[in-house]
């Protein structure tokens, strides 16, 4: 896996724990076991699209460039999600 593609995974997965954060109040009418469950399944959602927009790119030169101007320059320090006003 590129370097790039490790960080999209690290990023998506920096969005995907702020939402989970955001959503811990709902998911706490559930119980533990099926919030876990729906915790592990977030992940690999993420996940498969993070894989999938990849496996896009490889097709689509435009997003290729799109990700690795985003992705591929120099490291990051930090990915994280940001808040919107809608939040």
């Amino acid at each position: 896996m590129s370097r790039g593609a490790r960080a999209f995974h690290r990023h998506a997965q920096a969005v995907l724990d702020h939402e989970l954060t955001r959503a811990r109040g709902r998911l706490t009418e559930i119980p533990v076991e099926r919030r876990l469950v729906v915790e592990e399944v977030s992940a690999r959602v993420a996940a498969a699209v993070v894989d999938a927009v990849l496996l896009h790119a490889h097709d689509e030169p435009s997003l290729a460039q799109a990700l690795a101007s985003i992705y591929d320059g120099e490291p990051v320090p930090e990915l994280r999600a940001v808040s919107c006003l809608a939040d």
